[in-house]
């Protein structure tokens, strides 16, 4: 995900937090709901009309020309909707019954936008699903629904720098146990802190849940029906989450506003940070493209359970006051065709959710991409409830407590568990 795209899920967050929770909706439309009927493998006629936010709305008409040439009787027109918008447009649109057919949606906003009931569910057998990171896949599936098809991916590693952790001779951790040494190691070496975590800001939680699902917690029942940050697991992530800042690693002010970080990584204020495959491109502007050079990149740690990471990205989804139903689904499967990811990569940079598409040369080669593609085998998104908007925020405002010495971890999970509790999951 791009610096733009980044910006756009904050912003799409916030926006989807005010327009489908503020007002109490909790409902879901996911019970009982069934596939979409079938779609058939013809050509798409027709005009398709499709909302795509951020940079990908510029890119995307590039891209649909190939999509033109196939189906030479169908027309796209593509609206590109500033993200800030985006999450009242599709409000505003689905209540009014004015829809385009299709949209692009952010992966973490999906079940907020399947509560405001205006998605279609996607046919069965559009696409194999099978052929997307399980991770992704998950992401577009709300209580035992699929509501959207994945499109582009991203997901986090660890950038620390390796100039300095080859003069304190450390080598990048795999686990937990080994990551303050080697953290302690960069501060040896002038860096002030060895790492820097979110303390708080907008989307903390996505710092938090890592440590969680590394210690093994599993945060809801296997029916998504109860929330259970209350297990021995989660409260351990919160302690690792903790440690960060009582072992003089990491500062207790983290990060508040993008861009923040990497001029303090390029002037060795900081040693190291978890972020996504956009820094390459922003620390290659923060430093310059010799700065790379010193730039090592790696999988997270891992906890007692495995090294799982967040994953995120965006999703294809039609509306069910589609008036080319059709046709914006026969765009949603070409889209999500491994060559056609490819070369939406090759156009807008954006990683692809189609695990065979990373077989290619453009992406195989890259071996900063290689550590993303690692990653992504082993990368989660948010418990797929109407209500994580909230319940994110929730965690948001506990872990502040947490990194400033507030409240204790225990402190932290009783509270998590007993507001999330009262917002239920949305059945």
């Amino acid at each position: 995900m791009k610096r733009k795209a980044l910006l756009a899920t904050v912003a799409g967050g916030v926006l989807t937090a005010l327009v489908f929770t503020g007002c109490g909706r909790t409902d879901t439309a996911a019970k009982d709901v069934q596939p979409g009927a079938a779609v058939d493998a013809g050509p798409a006629t027709g005009t398709v009309k499709i909302w795509a936010m951020g940079t990908e709305g510029e890119k995307l008409p590039e891209l649909i020309k190939g999509f033109k040439e196939a189906n030479p009787g169908a027309t796209v027109e593509v609206t590109a909707v500033p993200w800030q918008d985006y999450a009242k447009k599709i409000e505003t649109a689905v209540a009014s019954g004015s829809t385009p057919d299709a949209t692009m949606v952010g992966s973490s906003d999906l079940a907020s936008f399947v509560a405001g009931n205006g998605l279609e569910a996607v046919p069965e057998g559009l696409v194999d699903k099978k052929s997307f990171f399980p991770g992704a896949q998950g992401s577009a599936e709300i209580d035992g629904a699929t509501f959207a098809v994945p499109w582009y991916v991203e997901t986090r590693a660890l950038f620390y720098r390796k100039d300095l952790a080859d003069a304190a001779r450390v080598t990048a951790p795999e686990s937990w146990d080994k990551f303050d040494d080697f953290a302690k190691g960069l501060q040896g070496q002038g860096a002030k802190w060895g790492f820097s975590a979110a303390t708080g800001a907008a989307y903390t939680w996505q710092t938090i849940l890592p440590y969680m699902w590394q210690a093994g917690a599993q945060l809801t029942d296997e029916k998504r029906t109860q929330l259970t940050f209350d297990s021995p697991q989660a409260l351990e992530g919160l302690k690792r989450y903790q440690s960060l800042f009582t072992n003089g690693i990491a500062s207790q002010n983290g990060p508040v506003n993008l861009g923040e970080i990497e001029p303090k990584f390029v002037s060795g204020e900081v040693g190291s940070f978890i972020s996504g495959p956009w820094e390459i491109g922003l620390l290659k502007q923060a430093g310059g493209e010799e700065f790379l050079s010193k730039v090592g990149l790696a999988p997270v740690p891992a906890g007692p359970a495995g090294n799982t990471s967040y994953i995120g990205g965006s999703h294809l989804a039609v509306f069910k006051d589609a008036k080319n139903r059709d046709g914006a689904w026969k765009l949603v499967r070409w889209l999500s065709k491994a060559e056609t990811q490819e070369q939406w990569f090759r156009i807008s940079g954006d990683l692809p959710a189609v695990q065979s598409a990373w077989d290619s040369e453009a992406l195989s080669s890259d071996p900063y991409l290689k550590v993303f593609g690692k990653q992504l085998e082993n990368a989660q998104n948010a418990p797929a409830v109407t209500t994580w908007t909230q319940i994110g925020a929730l965690i948001d405002a506990e872990a502040e407590k947490v990194a400033k010495g507030a409240s204790t971890p225990e402190e932290a999970q009783a509270a998590i568990q007993s507001s999330a509790k009262k917002i239920g999951t949305g059945r």
